[in-house]
């Protein structure tokens, strides 16, 4: 009969500084919360939060879960800006009634003003129908968090569509606890992906590998985007990275598709090299530079020969500890020279 949830999507923008192409997150971020009660002829939708400027709330009703099945409203547009509270009751498509406890799925997104097709952020709710509340009744319920959701982040997509270090929300722990609390089980400095490595770590806040142990298998990995995919592989044609780890350069590295991730308007490429496990413990400096042929444009800024922006280089400086759990470990690596080697989880 009703659903609840807290969704952040923070937009993340790259940005030059000091000839240093850097990933960092904006200063404003989209939330949206819902609470929606659907009933024989009609639907209550409660909705608050924040949205950025350029961005509306969509919604639709559908008859079976996953936003699957018919429509059974039309496309609901919420037209807001910076922080709102509202509640809306929208009657089923020529004023049919439904039947109690059948399968209801109700589509939300955060979409370009009159665009809803170009989203930010998309999920179907599903529910039985049932009882309806009261419009409002709900509005008084904000900043509920669940387990598992994220809170913050270095704000660096990965090669794999998430984000770098993402912290997730936990629950206060009881003052009394029979057996092991999970506080137990954490290890300070772990991240949430260890043994991800950006290249270009040194220059973004939250993008530290973090405690890194022998037993991980180490993948380094780096980035660029543009407004279109024409400019992205304007790059590709363009560049000529160096990039060395403890001096030894890169013998290999693999080059996604290029593509568009969740959370960005820009399209993306990246550039990952697998190092393998079993890494010797100590301290391991990447260098990272990269300059063009010829010049070049992301749509934001131009790179590449006569432009302000000839050589962008940058690193990221980690440690590699024994593990903690006393499993024997062979040290096979680094090598000399540099293995990169070969995955079968495929970043294209």
């Amino acid at each position: 009969m009703r659903r609840f949830r807290l969704v952040v999507n923070t937009l993340v923008l790259l940005i030059v500084v000091f000839a240093v192409r850097a990933q960092e997150e904006s200063n404003f971020s989209s939330t949206i919360n819902w609470y929606y009660s659907a009933c024989e002829d009609r639907m209550v939708v409660d909705l608050h939060g924040t949205l950025q400027a350029g961005y509306d709330i969509y919604y639709q009703a559908f008859d079976l879960f996953g936003g699957l099945g018919s429509p059974i409203t039309a496309l609901r547009r919420v037209s807001v800006n910076g922080d709102y509270s509202m509640t809306q009751v929208v009657n089923w498509l020529g004023g049919s009634t439904r039947a109690l406890a059948t399968p209801i799925s109700v589509v939300f997104r955060i979409g370009l003003e009159n665009d809803p097709d170009v989203t930010i952020f998309q999920e179907a709710s599903d529910d039985y129908l049932g009882e309806c509340l009261e419009p409002g009744s709900t509005l008084e319920e904000v900043d509920i968090l669940g387990t598992g959701d994220i809170i913050g982040s270095s704000g660096v997509f990965t090669p794999d569509g998430g984000l770098l270090n993402p912290i997730f929300y936990e629950p206060p722990e009881a003052l009394v606890q029979i057996g092991a609390r999970p506080s137990d089980y954490r290890v300070v400095g772990r991240t949430a992906n260890p043994g991800l490595i950006f290249a270009e770590c040194a220059d973004v806040e939250g993008a530290d590998p973090g405690l890194i142990y022998d037993t991980d298998e180490l993948m380094l990995f780096w980035s660029w985007f543009a407004k279109t995919p024409e400019q992205v592989q304007d790059h590709l044609n363009n560049a000529l990275y160096k990039v060395e780890l403890r001096g030894m350069p890169l013998p290999d590295w693999s080059v996604s598709e290029i593509k568009q991730v969740p959370g960005s308007l820009n399209w993306w490429v990246f550039y990952t090299a697998n190092l393998g496990g079993k890494w010797e413990p100590g301290t391991y400096g990447v260098n990272f530079a990269v300059r063009w042929v010829n010049p070049i444009s992301d749509g934001y800024e131009s790179f590449g020969p006569g432009t302000e922006n000839e050589l962008l280089d940058s690193g990221c400086l980690f440690s590699v500890q024994r593990n903690p759990w006393d499993i024997p470990v062979i040290h096979e690596n680094p090598t000399l020279p540099l293995t990169v080697y070969a995955s079968n989880d495929s970043t294209e």
